[in-house]
């Protein structure tokens, strides 16, 4: 999880969401499937919890599937530098969790749900956009991002 209110980048130390779960075949999944379903669950999650709905954003979904094909392409999770995404779609805050090894959107929002720092990030009231990133390795495995804003 990480997050950028402003120009103050905070780095919580998050258990890694690196947990394998029995690969699913790859024709069972697809990329869009898999963020819509990812947006859909958070969706449902914030308004178990009387936050409002995220919406969908180019932008901040840019940066959401460029982060998840890197990771993909790299064969590791990592977050990437978060203040670009504040200057280049024009936010005052930015947030993003990122997940591997997933193969089911519920998987990995109740794991997300299950860590502090990006239980925070998906309740966050402030954030008002989320765009999301799914994309599977060579060997099949699934990187995933979330990236939130806030005008």
């Amino acid at each position: 999880m990480r997050h950028l209110s402003g120009l103050l980048t905070v780095l919580l130390i998050a258990p890694l969401l690196a947990v394998g779960l029995t690969a699913a075949p790859a024709s069972a999944r697809t990329p869009a499937n898999f963020q819509n379903g990812i947006h859909r669950l958070t969706n449902d999650i914030r308004a178990d919890h009387d936050e409002g709905k995220l919406a969908k954003r180019k932008c901040v979904k840019k940066f959401a599937k460029k982060q998840a094909k890197k990771m993909a392409r790299q064969e590791r999770m990592f977050h990437q530098a978060l203040k670009p995404i504040a200057t280049k779609c024009g936010l005052k805050g930015v947030g993003e969790n990122v997940a591997v090894g997933f193969t089911s959107p519920q998987g990995v929002l109740d794991a997300w749900m299950d860590s502090q720092g990006h239980r925070e990030n998906i309740l966050d009231g402030s954030f008002t956009m989320l765009g999301v990133g799914a994309k599977q390795s060579e060997d099949g495995t699934w990187y995933l991002a979330q990236v939130f804003g806030r005008k």
